[in-house]
């Protein structure tokens, strides 16, 4: 399957669910699994064909060859006007343009700032109409949305500025990990998911589905802790008379935080035989990933230099900041702990944008990145919906978007002052 991955934290770790998930960890050693069923043998052979996609659907591609990447690498990336002036740009099948694609991260209430970047975009009159949009976590819902064009533009200022904890999930009592594995319910985000995909929105993803777009969104296999990447439009276009709910639950699932709410449950069938799988939030395993739907152009070993790509664009919003922000206050064991959580999450997703910045290159897509400003005043707790951090975020979102100053187009660590220097000494002084 030609999927991307790459993480990025979904929170800071500072917050309930870094505590559920150490909760979780010391619980597994007395709870029973909710469900006790064998592993699928294919699932360890990692070779499994959903009988749903028509043949020939995300057939495995040559990977570049690393002379390939040396090349690209090398040089720097295209310039914007790539599509214009490149002779190797390539046009997919049915295509009359290059791709616009949108890979949306979670970060809880730090969407906000995404979907403020949205409704922004929108206003400058720049926002293309995406190809394809991926989302995670809480990035799934948005990426519904964004997916969907301008018309979910008021949907997403409204959640954006007026959502609260208490919209997504209810705490239960703490000796409740024992037997539901979570600490809270998420019965009022199944609520409005249920409100905000209705019918009309349903409706709506099935035409773009048609129409040669994709969404995609991800869960983590509880089973096999591996991404698992769903096509909502594929889903909704089935046919099947439970389709719809089937959508919601895939959105449910995630953002269902391990240990901080129950992970779903949906019904396989492996070769005749059926199962239980349990699915999870998805930011787990990968913060943000893209994919490209049939027909995208592959690349080609016999021609390395072609930069299959070329003209397309790949938009990454990050549901947080580049670099978390240093500790405040003392060091007691659980800030100890979860901090350690925090700084591998946000060293992975730095790590991970250079692939996609290498991926950019290779592929000739142009690289854009939008994250949090690192001087925004935030609290480190993504997973508490406080309205006034919300509203701060959309409207800096908004505003840097409408005048177009919201993206970056270098990777992590190459602007001035985020450069890692050796130390050879106990002494310093700072500017």
């Amino acid at each position: 399957m030609r999927t991307y991955r790459f993480q990025y934290p979904l929170a800071s770790c500072a917050g309930p669910a870094a505590l559920a998930g150490l909760l979780a960890i010391l619980a597994g050693c007395s709870s029973t699994p909710k469900r006790a069923e064998p592993l699928p043998p294919e699932y360890k052979a990692k070779k499994i064909t959903d009988l749903a996609a028509p043949a020939g659907t995300y057939q495995p591609v040559e990977r570049v060859t690393a002379d390939a990447l040396a090349s690209a690498l090398a040089a720097p990336v295209a310039p914007q006007d790539v599509a214009k002036k490149d002779p190797d740009v390539v046009i997919p099948k049915g295509q009359s343009r290059p791709l616009n694609i949108l890979a949306l991260s979670g970060g809880g209430q730090y969407g906000a700032y995404a979907q403020g970047i949205l409704c922004g975009w929108t206003e400058s009159g720049k926002r293309p109409d995406f190809d394809v949009v991926t989302g995670i976590s809480s990035g799934a819902l948005i990426a519904v949305f964004a997916y969907l064009g301008p018309k979910y533009d008021p949907n997403m200022q409204r959640l954006a500025t007026s959502l609260k904890t208490s919209d997504v999930f209810t705490y239960r009592p703490l000796i409740s990990i024992l037997w539901h594995n979570s600490i809270a319910t998420a019965a009022p985000l199944e609520k409005l998911i249920a409100a905000e995909v209705n019918d009309e929105t349903l409706a709506d993803i099935r035409a773009a589905h048609l129409a040669g777009r994709k969404l995609y969104v991800g869960t983590m296999l509880q089973r096999t802790r591996r991404l698992v990447v769903w096509d909502l439009g594929a889903i909704a276009c089935s046919g099947r008379p439970d389709a719809d709910t089937l959508v919601r639950k895939v959105l449910l699932a995630t953002s269902s935080i391990p240990g901080l709410v129950p992970s779903v449950d949906f019904d396989v069938d492996v070769n005749g035989v059926r199962y239980k799988e349990e699915h999870a939030d998805g930011g787990a395993v990968a913060q943000t990933f893209i994919k490209f739907g049939p027909g995208t152009p592959e690349p080609n070993p016999a021609t390395p230099g072609v930069k299959w790509l070329a003209g397309s664009n790949l938009y990454i919003i990050a549901g947080g900041k580049l670099y978390v922000d240093p500790i405040e206050g003392r060091l007691g064991f659980l800030t100890r702990a979860t901090s350690t959580i925090s700084a591998t999450l946000y060293a992975l997703y730095r790590a991970d944008l250079w692939r996609l910045y290498t991926l950019c290159a290779v592929s000739g897509m142009k690289f854009h990145h939008a994250f949090v400003p690192e001087d925004t005043p935030i609290a480190p707790k993504s997973t508490t919906f406080d309205l006034k951090t919300m509203r701060l975020l959309f409207t800096l979102g908004h505003d840097l978007a409408k005048c177009g100053e919201v993206w970056r187009t270098t990777p992590p660590g190459y602007e001035v002052g985020e450069e890692e220097y050796p130390r050879a000494g106990f002494q310093f002084t700072i500017p």
